[in-house]
């Protein structure tokens, strides 16, 4: 188990998001339809942040790549030590408002073993036109990396792409042996939960939303996607890493998917919450062991 040697601080609501929250209050529980459609826009819109400077030397050494799925033309990172020959593929799959370069501190330990690192921005993220997305577009990206720079031989995920890579699995079009899912959400409705609460939505307009998604992508996909049903007949081995102080996705979606998953490990963290898990030396090693078990 990680400890953080501080206390995680609550972060500070930022002023729009504060605004938002007010509106949904006040008006959403008067007029459910309007603010109903609205959180559905919202659900499909993602945020671009900064990347932060301990990404940007992996940023600028990456050879960059697109490749073009459904028409749009996608990110792609690619580094691989030249001084030591790659014998597998690990491809990282960040989680929604994340980057392709969350991957950073991974990189040199994971060359160092003979893997090749590929990530990419998904769809409205990072260097990636767009301003929505879904999980199946993502998917349509993992199948198109697969095809193209594959076979694919291990995965690292982080939150909602833990949910990517278990669907894609579980269609038997991405094949890997060694996965890795940092905070993974165990069904679809931990996501509609937490979208719920950082918006703060009435449970009337939440109702709306989630009728309308299920009008405009089938009511179908919310089993579809569920990650504990995804992972129940995978033969790869499975690496669950989760905080218990980690308030987007609790610590049991993590434990629940790897009690369903055969032949997976499940470790449990603390002080790092959802985010900073990423990053931490501890969590990285564990990691990296789990892949160099491959070769």
């Amino acid at each position: 188990m990680s400890r953080s040697s501080t206390t995680p601080v609550a972060a500070k609501v930022p002023l729009g998001l504060r605004l938002l929250r007010f509106m949904y209050h006040r008006a959403g529980p008067i007029f459910p339809q309007y603010f109903g459609k609205l959180a559905y826009e919202q659900w499909f819109t993602t945020a671009r942040f900064k990347t932060p400077d301990y990404e940007l030397p992996a940023l600028n050494s990456a050879l960059k790549e697109t490749i073009e799925v459904n028409g749009l033309n996608v990110a792609v990172y690619i580094w691989q030590d030249k001084t030591i020959e790659s014998r597998s593929t690990v491809l990282f799959i960040h989680g929604w408002t994340g980057r392709g370069t969350q991957i950073a501190k991974y990189i040199k330990p994971l060359n160092e073993i003979g893997y090749r690192v590929i990530s990419f921005d998904g769809p409205a993220h990072g260097n990636t036109p767009g301003t929505q997305t879904s999980l199946l577009e993502f998917t349509d990206v993992v199948f198109a990396l697969d095809k193209h720079y594959g076979p694919l031989d291990a995965a690292i995920t982080h939150s909602f792409g833990g949910m990517v890579l278990a669907y894609a699995m579980s269609l038997g079009l991405l094949k890997v042996n060694r996965a890795v899912c940092i905070c993974p959400p165990n069904n679809f409705q931990v996501l509609t939960e937490n979208f719920q609460r950082i918006l703060a939505l009435p449970d009337n307009v939440m109702k709306v939303m989630v009728r309308k998604t299920y009008a405009s992508h089938g009511q179908i996909i919310r089993d579809a996607v569920d990650t504990v049903n995804n992972v129940k007949n995978l033969k790869c081995k499975g690496l669950i890493i989760h905080d218990e102080d980690d308030i987007e996705i609790p610590w049991h979606s993590g434990e629940e998917i790897a009690q369903a998953w055969p032949d997976s490990r499940f470790i449990k963290t603390s002080g790092l919450g959802h985010r900073r898990i990423i990053h931490d030396k501890a969590v990285i090693k564990h990691i990296v062991d789990f892949l160099e078990a491959e070769h």
